[in-house]
């Protein structure tokens, strides 16, 4: 068994305060320690090989407490995986497999593990709505080459996240040099808002299966509500050319039944924002078609 894949497992919590503990302060003691004597060099005995065996032991293992100690840096060069409370990795082929146990914790602990592996890797997970679950969001990227590659997905790949056997996973190749950033979708608590989203109307999102595009408030409305979801409105101001849009300044007009909505999208859990105008426009802004 590799010694060294072994000992990228230790984690720093697992071994506090052993650096200062009675056997290791003996050990350090039979190390360094050194009888003083007056007899000047050429009258010293030769130690015998036994002994200096016995040292030189010492030594190494004394090095590997203290690697053990300070944590991954040390062993980062070789290791093939690494594991802590929040995420497991690893090396797979040509790629990291990273596979998320706790998608609530402390993205520190993502990082530790990426580092453990000897991987610049900074990870934060956020909530989005369904369809984004699992995958990366947003990324960011420094020092990086073509060869350099990051990705995301649920595993085995289809699968429903929060059932047995389901993971949050990210992959990175062998041998990323590069600095990276991402963020990769989780799913929300209640009362979270989305982050990120897709459009309310997909596949496995709240209004899946229904357009909203086009249609009056009243209509849309009445379909949320049908399904159980609550309503906000975002009221956006189209750009002259009707090509795109702003969110107007003042949203605090009343919105009415006469309304028309131009996009729907995911808020949070239960709630839904609509996109909307007071009058009818020839294009859709938001989508300019």
């Amino acid at each position: 068994m590799n010694e060294l894949r072994q000992l990228a497992r230790v984690r720093d919590e697992q071994l506090a305060g052993q650096a200062s503990g009675a056997g290791a302060r003996a050990l350090l003691a039979a190390i360094v320690a050194e009888e003083p004597s007056t007899e000047d060099a050429g009258s010293r005995a030769p130690r015998s090989r036994r002994t200096r065996r016995l040292v030189v032991g010492l030594v190494a293992t004394a090095a590997l407490a203290i690697a053990a100690v300070m944590g991954p840096t040390l062993l980062k060069r070789d290791a093939t995986s690494y594991a802590n409370t929040a995420i497991d990795i690893e090396l797979q082929g040509d790629e990291y497999v990273a596979r998320i146990k706790d998608p609530f914790a402390d993205h520190a602990l993502y990082a530790e593990a990426f580092q453990a592996m000897g991987l610049d890797i900074g990870m934060e997970l956020i909530p989005v709505s369904p369809t984004q679950v699992g995958g990366i969001v947003r990324m960011g990227f420094a020092g990086t080459t073509m060869d350099d590659k990051l990705g995301g997905n649920l595993e085995p790949d289809g699968c429903a996240f929060g059932h047995e056997g389901c993971f949050l996973t990210v992959t990175v190749s062998k041998g990323f040099k590069g600095r990276g950033v991402f963020y990769l979708g989780r799913p929300a608590k209640s009362g979270e808002k989305y982050q990120a989203f897709g459009q309310a109307g997909r596949k496995g999102e709240m209004l899946e299966g229904y357009d909203a595009d086009g249609r009056t408030v009243g209509k849309v409305v009445a379909e949320a509500h049908r399904r159980g979801l609550q309503v906000v409105f975002q009221i956006i101001e189209p750009s002259p050319d009707g090509n795109g849009f702003g969110m107007s300044r003042d949203q605090s007009a009343e919105v009415g039944d006469h309304w028309y909505v131009w996009a729907a999208e995911p808020e949070q859990v239960g709630t839904v924002r609509l996109l909307v105008t007071e009058k009818h426009l020839r294009k859709n802004p938001v989508t300019g078609e």
